[in-house]
């Protein structure tokens, strides 16, 4: 899959602005301010009182998706996703580029197990395809380990798609994407090009 992303001062610097109280009321205020729309329903959970999911639109491509908490009024779990279309595959993924949550004891309730259903009651649902963004961090690969092998259980379509080259390796084994012996992640700078793909219907190159 993508290259991993080891750098923490990067990492903390990508992902943890909104670790930062004042960033993170400034940006729940953004939120509360744009036009939204609630998608709580469609992700099946029933969040605790005074918390609630809404997506809002990004320019371009691009859409958030956040989990606010009115009674603190700060943000407790933030995806930024990107819709991009591949002439290749001949499909429009959604990758989220960003995802982050708060490490607050208090939002415990609301945010376990939040980032797994948002992956597949909504963006899979709503998108049919996810492709993973082409670097991630070793909580971000573990994540999309387990993903994979929902997939791959749920009799749902796993690749390894590599931009440059334009290839499509389907993979069926979900040991062999724990052990990595199916070579979607790496250091080198090429990695970067290879994304793991999840689609509800079979893809095919012409």
């Amino acid at each position: 899959m993508p290259r991993n992303y080891t750098d923490q001062s990067k990492i903390d610097y990508d992902f943890g602005w909104l670790n930062e109280e004042a960033k993170n009321r400034a940006k729940y205020n953004e939120i509360c301010r744009a036009e939204s729309q609630d998608i709580t329903q469609q992700v099946k959970i029933p969040f605790p009182p005074t918390y609630r999911l809404v997506r809002v639109a990004l320019e371009g491509d691009g859409f958030q998706v956040a989990l606010l908490c009115d009674a603190t009024e700060e943000i407790v779990y933030y995806i930024k996703c990107r819709v991009w279309g591949d002439v290749v595959l001949d499909a429009k993924p959604v990758t989220q580029v960003l995802l982050w949550r708060s490490p607050l004891i208090q939002h415990i309730a609301a945010t376990q197990g939040i980032a797994a259903n948002i992956f597949r009651n909504y963006l899979l649902e709503e998108y049919n395809i996810i492709a993973s963004d082409s670097c991630q961090t070793r909580e971000g690969r573990d994540f999309w380990v387990r993903q994979l092998g929902y997939a791959i259980a749920f009799e749902e379509f796993v690749y390894r798609f590599h931009r440059i080259e334009c290839t499509l390796e389907r993979i069926t084994d979900a040991r062999a994407i724990a052990s990595n012996s199916c070579n979607l992640w790496g250091d080198d700078e090429d990695y970067q090009n290879v994304l793991a793909i999840i689609s509800k219907t079979e893809i095919t190159l012409d």
